[in-house]
């Protein structure tokens, strides 16, 4: 067999190979995420609010997002706000962890949370 047309084969072949596998990897992707979906909407959710310092309560609250009683988002600080800022008290915590909780439970993902929306639940001012 001439050597060029061999080495074209192979080529061929194993780019064939390659393109099933990524076809069956992204309809298996997929089938996942509509899994995830509907695990989503059967998972049942919870909130804790926390003190950083259970023996200093100034220093301020944290939440944590629970699904199904194991934890899935810890947050010790105020989601975009640059540094380590911590919830000065705890509505303010509870208020934002309910808002991540609705997005998580309404599938929109990341459940970040911006400045804008700090500012009109009144925990944080820019």
């Amino acid at each position: 067999m001439n050597k060029p047309l061999f080495i074209l084969s192979l080529l061929l072949l194993f780019s064939c190979s390659n393109s099933a596998e990524h076809v069956n990897s992204s309809i298996e992707n997929n089938t996942s995420k509509s899994e995830n979906l509907e695990q989503t909407k059967e998972s049942n959710f919870s909130i804790q609010v926390y003190p950083i310092d259970s023996l200093n309560p100034s220093s301020g609250f944290g939440y944590n997002i629970l699904i199904d009683g194991a934890i899935f988002i810890h947050q010790n600080n105020i989601p975009s706000i640059p540094g380590n800022m911590s919830f000065s008290s705890k509505e303010n915590a509870e208020k934002v962890a309910n808002l991540v909780l609705g997005k998580l439970k309404n599938n929109i993902m990341p459940p970040s949370v911006s400045s804008n929306e700090l500012d009109s639940l009144k925990v944080f001012s820019k």
